[in-house]
């Protein structure tokens, strides 16, 4: 004997589908940007002519720079992503409220 689950009048489910919206390539331009710059960075530092002290100050300034570079980028995309959560909330609860709701004109069915 078969068990079915009843069907349920007015409730609609929908599956987004998901992407992702950065590419592989993306990521790795990315990353190999990241890697020329620090690499041109200490060519430059290492052409300066400073004593040994001046050029870790310079260095150490350019590498929190660049950290702080990467960081500022992470936050801007969880917050991004977090406002995506959020919209995908609500635009979950705004279909159950239309998939309740009456028609207009019907009153309650």
């Amino acid at each position: 004997m078969s068990r079915t689950r009843p069907f349920q009048k007015g409730i609609t489910m929908s599956t987004p589908k998901v992407t992702t919206k950065h590419t592989n390539a993306f990521f790795g331009a990315a990353v190999v940007f990241l890697s020329i710059s620090v690499i041109w960075n200490i060519a430059n530092l290492s052409l300066l002519g400073l004593d040994l002290h001046e050029r870790y100050t310079i260095g150490m300034g350019m590498f929190c720079s660049m950290f702080a570079t990467v960081v500022v980028s992470k936050v801007v995309r969880d917050r991004e992503e977090a406002n995506e959560f959020v919209n995908g909330l609500r635009q979950a609860r705004y279909e159950e409220v239309l998939a309740h709701a009456p028609a207009p004109g019907l009153g309650h069915l």
